[in-house]
């Protein structure tokens, strides 16, 4: 499988471990050294599986646009998009447009370093 699809692929994977309440997914992925920049502050890895854990996602749907995958030598990789994402309990849909860090470990990817930025409105169109 390529790179792209990969991590492609392990970025849909946490949206839908996300969509379900399920931390564990996250727990697999980060390590002591993960850091996770979201829009309210700063989080290790394993807070940002708590957190996962604490609460059912309210959305609906989600996609994954313009996603890049950019190699950072041979056992690392940025991959960044923009998240399009539709609420359940309403008619609303918001984007982020986000970044993750992965390093190889064995046949594993560790996720090193998340960010999560809200796309202003007048970006959205």
């Amino acid at each position: 499988m390529s790179l792209d699809k990969e991590l492609t692929a392990l970025e849909e994977q946490g949206w839908a471990a996300i969509s379900v309440g399920d931390g564990g997914f996250y727990r697999r992925l980060v390590t002591d050294r993960t850091v996770c920049v979201e829009p309210d502050g700063l989080q290790t890895g394993w807070e940002l599986a708590d957190d996962i854990d604490a609460s059912k996602s309210p959305f609906d749907d989600y996609k994954l646009e313009d996603v890049k995958v950019l190699p950072l030598g041979d056992a690392a990789a940025l991959i960044t998009y923009r998240a399009v994402v539709r609420l359940s309990q309403a008619d609303f849909t918001f984007q982020l447009y986000m970044t993750s860090v992965y390093e190889r470990a064995g046949e594993e990817w560790k996720l090193l370093f998340h960010q999560q930025t809200p796309v202003k409105e007048s970006e959205d169109g």
